[in-house]
């Protein structure tokens, strides 16, 4: 894995892992970012002012390139109306949402939506231009790809948002999901310009740099099931995502994650026979079960996650069941135990930081 003497890097630890290579330890990640309001609570429970949580206790962190897929000319991201719990504000991608002010990271009803017409679709898209100034960063040649080409953590694409995000977000869910009955050339018309921006953005980018890792981020799925059927994700999907795991393939990435909470197995067949070959963050509660699936995939299907927060929550006893259930795929290899979900202000700092000493206790070789 590495040359006698010299101690892996966590991009080296990930990319042995991810291909069931011998490894001496764990690259221990946080797949899902925290919630404002829960990094404040640990402040006050040991976690110093102003130093990140990845830092403070010496984790690993998925570097991604620095892609812009937003709207250029940006949307005015400004708050519309507050009172003294909420405020109504536009997201960068020009929908209204409600949040609230105690954890404005999180979203807690959509208010309007940009595309509610062909036409309205028709002026949105040309916000979105592979080509637009500023989508890279000036010094992207010089300087930012050769760092990231010497980067010490794990280098990647996050495709945000994705398909269906795209759509639930621009359109809102219950309209996006009617649209696949009574409108599909809406969906098509949107779903064939985002491959289009997609590859222009990967062709940018893809050769300049050793990506290890592609995030296609939905979100396509509740607690029950996906939010759509193996058809409608194979009569809309495949057709505009294969050429993008294509590209990827081309390039030789070897991590192509379909990142989605929720309980979505019945998509993962397709998803996996069309190049995917990861998901995560695996969330417990939808009963997504990660040797369950290894089980059912093989070792064709990387993994991460699942370890669920309510553990964590719970304490030191629940967080090392969930490590001991785990500890046979972890030693399998193709796995890599996280959290399942956003850390949450009812987390515990204590609680937290045993999970990640746990992890970083672990050794494989």
């Amino acid at each position: 894995m590495v040359t006698m003497g010299r101690t892996a890097t966590p991009r080296e630890r990930f990319l042995a892992l991810m291909r069931y290579e011998p490894v001496d330890r764990l690259p221990v990640l946080a797949l899902e970012p925290y919630e404002v309001a829960a990094v404040e609570r640990w402040r006050g429970e040991g976690l110093p002012k102003d130093v990140d949580p990845v830092d403070y206790l010496g984790m690993s962190r998925l570097v991604r390139i620095p892609l812009d897929w937003k709207p250029i000319p940006r949307f005015d991201e400004r708050v519309i109306s507050e009172d003294e719990e909420y405020v109504i504000q536009r997201t960068s991608l020009g929908a209204l949402v409600l949040r609230r002010k105690d954890n404005p990271t999180m979203f807690y009803g959509h208010i309007d939506h940009p595309v509610k017409t062909r036409d309205d679709w028709e002026e949105y898209r040309q916000r979105f231009q592979a080509s637009s100034p500023g989508r890279l960063p000036d010094d992207w040649a010089e300087i930012v790809a050769p760092s990231l080409d010497e980067s010490e953590h794990p280098v990647g694409i996050c495709l945000f948002p994705w398909f269906f995000r795209l759509g639930f977000y621009t359109m809102g869910m219950e309209r996006f999901l009617t649209a696949f009955a009574e409108e599909p050339d809406l969906i098509h018309a949107m779903f064939s310009h985002w491959r289009d921006f997609a590859l222009g953005l990967l062709h940018r980018t893809l050769g300049a740099v050793r990506v290890d890792y592609a995030l296609f981020t939905e979100d396509l799925a509740g607690k029950n099931g996906p939010l759509v059927s193996p058809a409608i994700y194979e009569e809309f999907w495949y057709r505009y995502q294969d050429p993008i795991v294509q590209a990827l393939r081309d390039q030789g990435v070897p991590v192509l994650c379909q990142w989605s909470a929720g309980q979505f197995r019945k998509l993962l067949p397709g998803m996996m026979e069309h190049g995917l070959n990861c998901t995560w963050p695996l969330e417990v509660m939808a009963g997504m079960d990660a040797p369950a699936l290894r089980d059912r995939f093989g070792r064709e299907l990387r993994m991460g996650g699942n370890i669920p927060k309510e553990a964590v929550i719970a304490g030191p006893e629940a967080i090392d069941r969930e490590i001991d259930r785990l500890m046979p795929l972890i030693r399998e290899g193709g796995f890599l135990p996280a959290l399942d979900d956003m850390a949450s202000p009812d987390m515990p700092f204590s609680h937290y930081r045993h999970l990640i000493d746990r992890l970083q206790s672990i050794r494989l070789g």
